[in-house]
């Protein structure tokens, strides 16, 4: 037997007062997932421990089947790895994006994580000049894709949690930048950063065409590196996880994963949604269990785009779970779990720690009397899975 999980961060949230009381995804026009539940059994899981923070480097660990409260890590190694570079003793990975922060009367606030989407091609120019300029640190760039990149910096790894941007939307930044003298480099390095980035000249022609600047690159995802099960060997099975998000990509790298990079899989709403359902069901050919994810849901959800998030939704539904579904319906070595992710909030622009849904089909158990796949199968369902690990053990014992 095969086994195909899709992923969706995100796609899930809380009705909207202005929206007729009703979510993105109860908006949206998704007959082929109202298709799935109605031919599959349906439930929820918690992805997120109430232990730890809401994100999806937690997530993601727990879909894996593996207990992030006993093998988080930090996010920048697990890119380090997605990127194939091999860091130094002496040196720390961090992440590093390039942000807009826009001035209040008393702090900086974060007003966009992406610097307005940035190109790939900008954030080069702008990576570049920052590894030609930064003087009295040791530090290497690395390029990512778009805002989202890579550092390493000498000297030890920075203690406690750096947030991540997307966590700080809206709010004075001031408060998250660390005081203490183990971070005497990294705010050097960042005061620094800010001052290149505000005289180079893209951003100056960004300005004058009335776009955000990247005015600042905001470091994050420290910690400990990574030391995680092999996946084939503890499930037993081989696997790929096919992704446009170097975190996922890493973590499936270093899980003993196949995990290959797709063209125009960028991790926002206009990823290749073709491109990566045929890898899915190429790699579904050559492996036991295949992961396909997709994370464009969340970025809008982060951004308080409400219906650019129903689109996309709809976008998904006719351009990925359509087609899967005609593909793999009259298939008998196949089975799907599909899972919300994690939870987002457009009218917040937040990641939450709520159950999210999920679809197994077919099921063990025959299908249940759901209709329509939205936040009410959450609601209705029977009592949430816990955890992750459970879900995906399940699963892969054929019990759902």
């Amino acid at each position: 037997m095969k086994y195909l999980v899709v992923l969706c961060d995100g796609f899930t949230d809380q009705p909207i007062a202005e929206k007729d009381n009703q979510t993105p995804l109860q908006q949206a026009q998704t007959p082929h997932l109202d298709r799935l539940v109605q031919m599959g059994r349906s439930g929820s899981v918690h992805p997120v421990p109430e232990s730890m923070h809401a994100g999806a480097d937690v997530a993601y660990l727990s879909y894996l089947g593996l207990d992030p409260e006993k093998y988080y890590a930090s996010p920048a190694w697990f890119e380090a790895e997605a990127l194939s570079l091999s860091i130094e003793d002496g040196w720390a990975p961090l992440c590093c994006d390039l942000a807009t922060l826009q001035a209040s009367h008393n702090d900086m606030v974060m007003k966009d994580y992406t610097a307005g989407y940035i190109s790939d091609p900008s954030a080069r120019t702008l990576l570049a000049a920052l590894q030609e300029q930064i003087v009295d640190v040791d530090v290497r760039f690395h390029f990512g894709r778009g805002y989202h990149n890579l550092l390493e910096i000498k000297g030890p790894p920075f203690p406690g949690r750096l947030n991540p941007p997307n966590e700080l939307i809206g709010e004075g930044v001031r408060k998250y930048l660390p005081t203490q003298d183990d971070y005497k480099s990294l705010i050097f390095l960042i005061n620094q950063a800010q001052i290149i980035l505000h005289n180079h000249p893209l951003n100056k022609t960004r300005k004058a065409e009335g776009k955000d600047s990247a005015n600042t690159v905001w470091l994050w995802g420290n910690g400990a590196r990574p030391d995680i099960p092999d996946f084939p060997e503890r499930t037993g099975r081989s696997a790929a996880v096919v992704s446009g998000s170097l975190l996922f990509r890493g973590m499936a790298k270093l899980s003993g994963m196949d995990a290959p990079e797709i063209e125009g899989a960028n991790g926002l709403a206009n990823t290749n949604f073709e491109a990566k359902r045929e890898a899915a069901l190429e790699e579904l050919e050559k492996r036991d269990v295949v992961y396909l994810h997709f994370a464009g849901a969340e970025d809008l959800s982060l951004h308080g785009n409400f219906d650019e998030k129903v689109l996309m939704l709809e976008d998904f539904d006719q351009d990925v779970m359509g087609p899967l579904l005609d593909r793999l319906e009259n298939r008998k070595d196949v089975k799907m779990l599909f899972a919300g992710g994690h939870f987002s909030s457009v009218a917040l622009m937040k990641i939450g720690r709520d159950a999210v849904p999920f679809i197994a089909y077919p099921s063990a158990q025959g299908p249940d009397e759901m209709e329509k796949f939205d936040e009410n199968v959450v609601a209705s369902g029977p009592a949430p899975f816990k955890n992750g690990p459970d879900l995906l053990d399940a699963f892969l014992k054929d019990q759902l």
